[in-house]
């Protein structure tokens, strides 16, 4: 009987062992950081997300480079004052609070091909990629684009346009 108890106290510690061990190694892969460069899911510009410019705790996106021939300016913009901004590095995330080690809200993002702001939160996904969403009043009724890493060297910083 001694034997049996030995056994189960074994299988018992080690599979508490393998538990744990388990359990902070998935942790630790799912601190995942979303800063960088993001070309979004229609390849017509790239996203730098950064700590934001006025709250380092909260994060931002700023166009870093936009495709031959898009959108210069923000002429979307309900604000008619603000039809000659340039779309280079202007912010459209702004404001997002960590919400777990993989998951950012609370924030909002400007849609300038529709001169809208919406809620918005990003998810970082297994694979690298980033889930960035964009709804009004809960996020089931939004729409969410998938964007993926690139590195600075494929995508130069845009120059600012002028009018």
């Amino acid at each position: 009987m001694s034997h049996m108890r030995t056994f189960l106290f074994t299988g018992l510690f080690t599979g508490l062992l393998f538990l744990l061990a388990t359990f902070t190694a998935s942790s630790a892969r799912a601190e995942a950081d979303p800063t960088g460069l993001w070309l979004t899911q229609n390849k017509r510009s790239v996203v730098s997300v950064e700590p934001c410019q006025e709250n380092k705790a909260l994060l931002c996106g700023y166009i870093h480079w936009i495709i031959e021939g898009g959108m210069q300016f923000d002429d979307k913009n309900p604000d008619a004052a603000l039809h000659n901004r340039p779309m280079c590095g202007l912010p459209i995330i702004y404001g997002l609070a960590k919400l777990s080690a993989t998951e950012w809200g609370d924030g909002k993002i400007y849609k300038a091909d529709e001169g809208d702001v919406y809620d918005g939160e990003m998810e970082m996904n297994d694979d690298g990629t980033l889930a960035v969403s964009g709804y009004v009043g809960i996020p089931l009724f939004g729409k969410e684009q998938t964007w993926t890493r690139v590195k600075g060297s494929d995508y130069p910083r845009c120059k600012k346009a002028k009018r």
